[in-house]
């Protein structure tokens, strides 16, 4: 039996599942530290790390689409 090339396997969807999930809760703990210590020294490193967070999130969901949620969100 020969798997088609063209398809992901099982694993690598749940993979990337996982690997989701994974960015979606750091997303919402950066966004509840943002919103909890806005006047913490850590407020910065907090926004650009979920920034990027979420920029990696939309590039594995969906790699040809662009954020829809505008900068500062």
């Amino acid at each position: 039996m020969t798997a088609d090339m063209g398809t992901p396997s099982l694993e690598a969807g749940a993979e990337l599942e996982r690997t989701l999930d994974r960015l979606e809760a750091r997303m919402e703990a950066l966004q509840f530290s943002l919103r909890a210590r806005r006047v913490s020294p850590l407020f910065e490193l907090w926004r650009h790390d979920l920034r990027e967070t979420r920029e990696t999130w939309f590039r594995l969901v969906d790699p040809d689409g662009q954020d829809p949620t505008p900068e500062g969100s």
